[in-house]
């Protein structure tokens, strides 16, 4: 089951910089961490990264700007987004993010549990595969 853990194995530390990416295109790379019934997306959108069409999904986003400057479309309103603000997307309300022209960004997105992005978290130990 997905929410077992080996429990000898916590607590558990990881840099998120030196996790195996799940996505790595021009611009824009993130890495993952889970928890039980969390996931954390840790992205570096640089000013590179092209402008990315809306998209959704079933369940909320929370997100956390760690760095630099991000201009979030949701909804089709444009939202800046400066250090430490957070922002949380519905389910189902189209989004995308960029970074603001020059500079990189570092965001964190709070997921549930994404089956689609497990296989990105093997490096965790503390979370055997079935």
């Amino acid at each position: 089951m997905v929410r077992d853990y080996d429990r000898s194995a916590v607590p558990a530390v990881h840099d998120l910089a030196d996790a195996p990416l799940v996505r790595d295109e021009p611009g824009f790379s993130q890495s993952v961490f889970r928890g039980v019934d969390q996931l954390v997306g840790f992205s570096q959108i640089g000013p590179e990264y092209p402008d990315g069409d809306p998209h959704t999904h079933p369940f909320e986003q929370s997100n956390l700007l760690v760095a630099g400057r991000v201009d979030m479309l949701v909804d089709g309103e444009r939202v800046a987004l400066t250090p430490y603000d957070a922002l949380t997307i519905p389910p189902e309300v189209p989004h995308t993010a960029r970074a603001v022209e020059g500079e990189s960004a570092t965001l964190l997105a709070f997921w549930p549990l994404r089956e689609d992005r497990l296989d990105g978290t093997a490096y965790q130990e503390e979370f055997p595969r079935p």
